[in-house]
């Protein structure tokens, strides 16, 4: 669908269907069971009058439709529309009496042609004793139709332009609240290790330092592969466990079938730093699940975070639920309709569960 309006949007394709329009329509008139000596004088009259139509259909699309009917109403538009047919059908008479007459006997032969021959078509435009209204009308009418929808095609654009701007401005400006908000828990973490006067600090920075490389180069990136979303969790949670050691029973099930599939960058880490940093410290060893499957067939990423709620206490800063809040406003930006996120408590247990179509 996204191909074919990109190819209908393309002017060379749009130059081409109304070279199409006018070929299919004047074609049969061109090209009827007309008397070889009725056409030979007439040809100029039918190409002249199908140039009239031509005409009057761009420039009540260009010149009527957007000066007159939008700027001034039905009424000025009607009137502009009937002196515009008025002026073209007399020039087209003038035309054709002064420069392009037809003989008596060629007349003569087409009209009996015409008795003849039930299928003979008149030609196209202005014929002699008539005046061609539903012709002209006909024209109008395809004219004002398709100036119409290309204005409310353009308007359509328009208003995809500026919602995909506003919405880009909005993600650019959750994606930068992803970096300070990170490292203000992992220097929390830090700071805890530092108060045990722990050996374990100088491991803690390296595995910062890999940590601090993602943030600052994969998340320029609007998408990355799993499997860097993966790594980078699982090194999370490793530096994470260093500073809880054996007060964190771990259960993490991450699944290694990510390849092909690519992800928000950090739109799964606000899940496990909110589990590290809000449901840690009850006091005895803390259970937390990290789940991550790959439905391969239906390209379904499932995630789920389990974490004992710790007690409320003063070390809640004023930070708390950044994290969570902007990973759901950037799920609806990304990922509309296309995900489920689900949070709940059961039984003092945190239960957040994320399922994402990646495709």
């Amino acid at each position: 669908m996204k191909r074919l309006s990109r190819l209908i949007s393309n002017k060379y394709v749009i130059y081409a269907i109304h070279v199409l329009f006018w070929m299919l329509l004047i074609f049969p008139f061109l090209s009827g069971p007309y008397h070889p000596a009725y056409f030979e004088q007439l040809k100029y009259r039918i190409i002249f009058n199908n140039s009239i139509l031509i005409i009057l259909f761009y420039f009540n699309a260009y010149y009527l439709y957007p000066k007159v009917f939008r700027t001034r109403g039905w009424p000025a538009y009607i009137f502009s529309v009937m002196l515009s047919v008025g002026l073209l059908v007399y020039v087209s008479f003038y035309v054709e009496k002064k420069w392009m007459p037809v003989d008596e006997f060629t007349r003569f032969q087409w009209h009996h042609h015409r008795r003849s021959n039930r299928d003979f078509p008149p030609p196209m435009g202005p014929p002699r004793g008539g005046f061609p209204f539903a012709m002209y009308l006909f024209i109008i009418g395809i004219s004002f139709s398709y100036r119409l929808m290309t204005d409310q095609n353009i308007e359509e654009k328009k208003r995809k332009e500026q919602e995909t701007e506003t919405l880009k401005t909005e993600l650019d400006f959750l994606r930068s609240q992803i970096s300070p908000h990170f490292m203000f828990n992992v220097l929390n973490t830090l700071v805890a290790m530092a108060r045990k006067k722990s050996d374990l600090i100088e491991p803690s920075l390296i595995q910062l330092s890999t940590l601090m490389r993602y943030v600052l180069h994969e998340s320029n990136y609007s998408r990355i592969p799993l499997g860097k979303e993966v790594e980078y969790l699982k090194n999370y949670i490793e530096l994470q466990s260093l500073r809880f050691g054996d007060d964190l029973n771990l259960i993490m099930e991450i699944a290694e079938n990510t390849e092909g599939f690519e992800i928000e960058p950090m739109l799964l880490i606000p899940f496990v730093e909110n589990a590290f940093k809000h449901g840690l410290g009850t006091g005895d060893e803390a259970r937390l699940l990290i789940r991550l499957s790959i439905d391969n067939a239906l390209s379904v990423l499932h995630f789920t975070v389990e974490n004992e709620i710790a007690p409320l206490n003063n070390s809640k800063d004023a930070s708390s639920g950044i994290g969570l809040k902007n990973v759901s406003r950037r799920l609806e930006l990304l990922y509309k309709d296309r995900y489920t996120l689900n949070t709940m408590v059961n039984d003092n247990i945190f239960i957040a569960d994320l399922t994402i179509e990646l495709r």
